[in-house]
């Protein structure tokens, strides 16, 4: 990341971060860039000032998809996993988020990405979803919910916690396929 990146993504974990706890940073087969520490907290001060996002008002639902995903930091992966209690897959994080925020959407990845409003990368703010295409399985899908600056949170996979990914990351560009906004 660039200096002027960097500022803003520690600028983005400090004003979201009332909590003092650090999070151990996890080895992923994907190079996926880790922050120097993950909180878990609701975010509503950087969200309420409208500091990431100045010239878009961010409804009430958009503040509490974000708050929810920044919560998840460091949850465990769990396969089918829909809840703090049980931990999450990918698509369980997305759909729990938005439910939190009374929006209901589709279950898994596949089906979020079939339905919901197309976004341009260059579009996007926080709660919007993206979306990847893996090689580990054929027509396997892989969601993530943006949060800022080509940042977004989501479960990797099996062993890995919740955590940030970056749209910047090598990885995350070749299997990059869309995204969509539920919100």
């Amino acid at each position: 990341m660039d200096k002027i990146k960097k500022y803003l993504f520690c600028l983005l974990l400090v004003t979201l971060t009332f909590s003092c706890a650090l999070h151990k940073e996890t080895d992923h087969k994907q190079p996926q860039p880790q922050p120097e520490s993950q909180s878990r907290d609701t975010g509503s001060q950087a969200l309420d000032s409208g500091l990431y996002y100045p010239e878009v008002k961010l409804s009430k639902q958009r503040k509490i998809v974000g708050q929810h995903a920044v919560q998840s930091l460091g949850l465990p992966y769990k396969w089918g996993g829909q809840s703090p209690q049980t931990g999450f897959d990918c698509s369980g994080l997305s759909s729990y988020t938005h439910k939190k925020a009374g929006i209901i959407i589709p279950r898994t990845a596949k089906a979020q990405f079939n339905k919901g409003q197309v976004i341009a990368k260059q579009n996007l703010i926080i709660g919007d979803l993206v979306f990847f295409k893996g090689p580990q399985k054929k027509g396997g899908f892989h969601v993530g919910i943006y949060i800022f600056n080509g940042i977004f949170i989501h479960a990797p996979g099996k062993g890995k916690p919740v955590s940030y990914g970056d749209l910047d990351n090598p990885y995350f560009k070749l299997y990059y396929i869309g995204s969509k906004r539920y919100l």
